[in-house]
């Protein structure tokens, strides 16, 4: 439940989801949610393991991922105005994967909504004292809940587009380019402000 908490609300990375499995179909939602959902896992891992100092250190360094993570946003805007509109499902070589994925890492990394989230839901449960077994099943959990919501976000997304004309695929892609920048903008001034 934790992974769908953390994945379900539409941000940068839902905007991406839905790009990408415009353009690849469900391998492109399953590509954004495996970097996603590996990050999520990283920070349920931490979360697991001890709370108070890394919700601390994340308080310190919150600034600086902001304007990464904002600057960010904004190159993958530029290169969202950039491409095409992909009519049919494109092909995706080992290498696009690859960075896909790393970029949906990074990305959900540098999050600050991420990690706001993480350290709003585990002070709550009482996390960060999950031993052994505990914490190995509490990041599987967060992976699959994760990977769940990204995989129901791409399958019902795969039968839309199917419907959709080619003047609306044109303006979710400046959609997509809109709140993908419109989040680093925020990000960046948000980080400047600190």
């Amino acid at each position: 439940m934790i992974g769908i908490a953390i994945a379900a609300p539409v941000g940068p990375i839902g905007m991406l989801c839905i790009k990408k499995t415009l353009e690849l179909g469900i391998k492109g939602a399953l590509l954004v949610g495996l970097g996603a959902a590996l990050a999520d896992s990283v920070y349920g891992l931490i979360a697991a393991l001890g709370l108070t100092a890394v919700s601390h250190i994340m308080t310190q360094v919150a600034g600086a991922l902001k304007l990464i993570g904002g600057i960010f946003l904004l190159y993958l805007a530029y290169k969202e105005a950039k491409s095409g509109v992909a009519s049919n499902e494109a092909h995706v070589s080992e290498k696009s994967r690859i960075k896909l994925v790393s970029e949906v890492f990074f990305l959900t990394l540098t999050n600050p909504m991420t990690i706001l989230s993480f350290v709003g839901i585990f002070a709550s449960i009482g996390a960060g004292s999950s031993q052994g077994l505990e914490s190995i099943t509490m990041v599987v959990g967060i992976f699959l809940g994760s990977m769940t919501w990204w995989c129901v976000l791409g399958t019902v997304i795969t039968k839309i587009k199917h419907n959709l004309p080619k003047i609306w695929l044109e303006r979710i892609k400046w959609v997509s380019c809109f709140i993908l920048a419109s989040f680093g903008l925020v990000a960046i001034f948000s980080s400047l402000m600190n």
